[in-house]
């Protein structure tokens, strides 16, 4: 991770200085942005861990009713297709629940 993070940094002076100039201190610019890439992807690392272990720490939906047959439940899953404007996803839901 640290030679990315050095690599990212190098690209990033590479596209900023010629625009913005060099800074007075190259190296400590590049330390200092590599040190926050390295941050950046760890706290993105440990956000995407817990929402991994997020859905595991829900509980358990009760089984399904066993008068609502597959074909139903199948028709409501559609119904909730983000596909469909939610104004028809609404009114097919609620009709297909009764």
């Amino acid at each position: 991770m640290r030679e990315e993070c050095a690599q990212d940094a190098f690209a990033q002076g590479l596209q900023r200085w010629p625009a913005d100039g060099i800074p007075p201190g190259p190296g400590a610019w590049l330390t200092t942005t590599a040190r926050n890439k390295a941050i950046d992807r760890l706290r993105r690392a440990a956000v995407g861990t817990a929402k991994l272990r997020e859905p595991a720490a829900r509980p358990v939906p009760p089984a399904a009713d066993p008068e609502l047959g597959d074909d139903r439940l199948r028709l409501m899953f559609t119904c909730c297709h983000p596909a469909l404007p939610f104004e028809a996803r609404v009114a097919l839901g609620t009709r297909t629940g009764q």
